[in-house]
Formats: C-alpha cells, structure tokens, sequence
C-alpha cells in the first residue's frame, strides 16, 4: 500500500462533492494485486472512491469459506453503506489488479459531505443502482446459459486480459457447480474464446463479446 496526499495534478472523475475543501483533506491510496482494501476485522476509517482498478467484494462465513458478493470497479464506492448506517461492520475488499483509491476521512464526510443534501441523493441513488444489478445478477441466473454468463464475467473482472480468480468462489457466485464451471471453461478454451496461461486465461475480450450478444439475441 502506497498513501499520499491528494495534490491538484491528480486526475479525478468530476463529481460535484468533490470540491477543493474535500479533496485538500483527502488521500490517495495504491494497493497491489490481492492486497486488502477494507478488512472485516478492521475499523473503516476513509470511505473510497476507485479511480483505477478492480475489485472484489468478500464475505467470510462462519464456516471459514469466503464467498464473492460484488466486483467493484473504477467508480464505484466502498464504504457508502456504513455511512448511511446501513451496516456497522465492512466486508473484506481485495484488490484483483493493481487498485488506485481517492480515500475521503470519515469524519470528513459526516461533518461536510453527509450535512448537504447533494451527496446523500448521489449515494442513496448509488446504493440503489448497485442494488438493481445485484438483482438483475440472480435474474440472469435463472435465465442464460452459464457460457454466456461466465464469457460477461471474464470480460468484468481480467485485468490487461488475464482472468485468474478462484474458481471454487466463482462457481459459488454463478450458482453452479464447480464441475459444470470446469465444463464450460473447457467450451470457451476449445472454442477460442479463452487461452490457458497459469494461473488462470488469458481471454479474448472481442470473441467474448460477440458471444454475449449472439447469448442477448437468443
């Protein structure tokens, strides 16, 4: 993890929050390849704002297994929903890729940002989309093929075109079984969609794409 300060040469969405009175009190922060973000065990003193990157979202059983709930990418928030009361302690957020994070003090958005009614519209309306695709995520579920579903996920969470996540979570979060995930990666290798490169693929974002359209069609 590399922490500096947040200087003007930057470059950052625009959002309107984001003024120059945050920004001076603010952080940014680099984390590498499956670093912690956030930790469950720990106190969630910044809510962050990816700038770079990707991101998953882990949930850790009381049985030891840890399960995926949400990839995260640039733009999107970690944090929101313990700011709005929505749970008192964060999951686990690791980074896939190198991650870059606009890191924003608790206290400073209690005392400045949550007092106006700009940013709490914005994250309530933020909560609210991330919740619809979660929702849209257990419909596709229920309705596409996993080679169509699975060719999405590749596209979402490779990094520079290298998919190398654990298989094991990621047939928990498809709600499959490890051996029909197994199977249709074997459809996607042979049909060169994906090519194997340890530990895990290299993809091939293009073909990937038009499958998921020729999937949208069907």
């Amino acid at each position: 993890m590399k922490k500096e300060k947040y200087v003007e040469s930057n470059k950052l969405p625009e959002y309107p929050f984001l003024t120059k009175a945050i920004l001076d009190e603010s952080y940014l922060i680099d984390y590498e390849r499956n670093e912690k973000i956030v930790s469950q065990l720990a106190k969630l003193n910044f809510l962050f704002l990816i700038i770079e990157g990707k991101a998953r979202i882990i949930q850790q059983e009381p049985n030891g297994k840890n399960l995926i709930l949400q990839f995260l990418e640039a733009g999107d928030f970690i944090g929101e929903l313990t700011i709005v009361k929505a749970e008192e302690a964060p999951k686990d957020v690791i980074a896939i890729g190198a991650v870059r994070c606009l890191a924003i003090p608790l206290n400073l958005v209690e005392r400045s940002l949550m007092r106006g009614a700009e940013f709490p519209t914005f994250i309530a309306q933020y909560i609210g989309k991330k919740l619809l695709l979660r929702m849209e995520h257990f419909s596709n579920a229920q309705t596409f093929e996993l080679k169509y579903r699975l060719a999405a996920l590749l596209i979402e969470v490779a990094v520079n075109n290298h998919y190398s996540e654990n298989n094991t979570q990621i047939a928990d979060y498809l709600g499959v079984s490890y051996r029909h995930l197994t199977h249709t990666f074997k459809y996607l290798r042979e049909n060169g969609y994906i090519r194997k490169n340890k530990p895990g693929y290299l993809i091939n974002s293009e073909k990937l794409s038009e499958l998921i359209q020729a999937g949208n069609e069907t």
